[in-house]
Parts: structure tokens; sequence; C-alpha cells
């Protein structure tokens, strides 16, 4: 798979203390989006297990609340995103697990996510009937600059929230919030809902 960064916690891409996973490749073009560095479909190839492995050993350290896959656009990589989700509801049940993309819930119930020929798109709506059962959120729909939303997650407001579990109430989901982190090495990180656009 194609990974683009983790982040061990935040507290700004969903219900409690979360990792975040931000998968490398978009082909989607949402204008000004927040993250263009992660739309080329090249750079830190990596395999899935290596991102499990992460993740549980965050988990360990932090106690952590749940995972949120972001992007790029996971969906564009379901393969390796199955393959996470999967193994981290095996291996850690008590996760919960939310999901950033740019497509709406009609196009994935259509498997238009998908780049594979028309006869074979019943094998995505398959795919993504598997993932959805496995999620308990997701934010679903592209961003719309014209169309800046202050409701929790979403960055736009034809954007939607969708519960996919009965483990949250959409009374979980806090305002919008930013984080920055700076690391030791002097790399700062942004991440969460910059509505005033982004520092440069």
């Amino acid at each position: 798979m194609l990974l683009h960064a983790l982040m061990p916690t935040s507290r700004a891409n969903g219900p409690g203390l979360r990792a975040v996973v931000w998968f490398q490749g978009c082909s989607l073009g949402c204008g000004n989006c927040f993250n263009p560095r992660t739309h080329p479909f090249h750079g830190t190839e990596v395999n899935p297990e290596h991102v499990i492995r992460e993740i549980l050993e965050y988990d360990t350290r932090h106690d952590l609340d749940g995972v949120t896959f972001s992007g790029g656009e996971p969906m564009q990589q379901a393969n390796a995103l199955l393959t996470i989700m999967r193994e981290l509801r095996r291996r850690s049940p008590k996760l919960s697990l939310g999901m950033f993309t740019g497509y709406t819930e009609r196009e994935l119930d259509e498997g238009k996510f998908s780049s594979v020929p028309e006869a074979l798109a019943t094998d995505a709506t398959s795919q993504w009937h598997t993932i959805r059962c496995l999620l308990d959120f997701a934010i679903m729909g592209r961003y719309n600059q014209a169309q800046a939303s202050s409701t929790s997650l979403c960055s736009s407001r034809n954007q939607i929230l969708r519960l996919f579990s009965d483990r949250y109430t959409r009374d979980d989901f806090g305002p919008q919030e930013v984080e920055v982190i700076i690391a030791e090495d002097g790399l700062a990180q942004i991440t969460g809902f910059p509505v005033l656009g982004i520092p440069t």
C-alpha cells in the first residue's frame, strides 16, 4: 500500500483518542484540498501489516479509542484498507474504526470508487459492503471550498457524517478542532479543520 503518514494520537479526527492513517494517492481532484501532498500515487510503499503493528503499538502506549483512515483517498486502496480493518477488528476489537472519503455513499454502493472495468463493479460493491460493516462512522463526499461548514468533522456542507454502528451517537462528535504537532526534528503537522485556512 502507499502510505502518506501515521499519527499515533489525535483528538481532532473523531471521538476520543485516535490513531490516524493517511493513505497516499487520490484522483478526485477537489479544489483547494487541505492535503494536496497526498494526491500523487507515489511515495512510501509499506505492507499493511506494518500499519497494523504500528497501530497496535500506539494502542499499547496510549490506550486508544479508535483509528481514523484518511488521505489521500482510502477507498482507492480498498484492498489494503480492508486488510487493515479486518486485522484490527480481530486483534483489538475495542478499537472503533472511522474513515474520511471523498466518495458519496451512492458512489460507493455502486462500486464507483474502483478503476476496474464495469463488469467487475459488483466485486467493488461487495468490497465496500464489507468495509462498511467494519466501520463505526464515515465522513462522505467531496470537499467543496464554496460550502464552508462548522458541522463536526465535515469540512464542507455537502459532506455527511454517517454512523454505521450503534457505538456512537451524533452527540459524541464534538466541535471542529485543529491540532498542531511539532516533532523534535522541527516538522510541524496540522490536522483537523483549519476553517480560516492553513498558515503559510
